[in-house]
């Protein structure tokens, strides 16, 4: 981190590390990963003027260059805590840290039905892909 001004007191939000919980799920990726934590990279495509994540599916369309594939993931539906859902490469990492965890734990989305979603096309209880 740079930091340029600062109390050293948290009174507004705070920032937590994040990790995966996949344990005794049926899910795209191994249970290694469950309780490790999620590398976090922002990178910058040269070139690129658009950025789009496209749910539910793992193609784009054909005049669009796929920058990577995986699967829907987001903060268990039962944590009191807001989260975002995020496309996770398919080739996920973890770092291990060695520390107590507070933070948001992600999980793959998978369809609910009866919420609003048509099945078909979405099969309930299986897993996402993203684009």
């Amino acid at each position: 981190p740079v930091y340029v001004r600062y109390a050293d007191k948290a009174w507004g939000g705070i920032l937590y590390g994040a990790q995966y919980n996949m344990q005794g799920r049926h899910q795209p990726y191994t249970d290694s990963f469950s309780g490790g934590n999620i590398p976090c990279a922002v990178c910058e495509a040269k070139g690129k003027k658009t950025i789009f994540m496209l749910p539910a599916r793992n193609l784009c369309p054909s005049n669009w260059v796929r920058e990577y594939h995986g699967y829907l993931m987001s903060s268990l539906y039962h944590h009191d805590h807001s989260s975002q859902f995020l496309c996770f490469d398919d080739a996920i990492e973890k770092v291990n840290i060695g520390q107590h965890f507070a933070g948001s734990q992600f999980a793959p989305v998978a369809a609910s039905q009866g919420h609003g979603l048509r099945t078909p096309p979405y099969v309930n209880a299986r897993e996402l892909t993203c684009a």
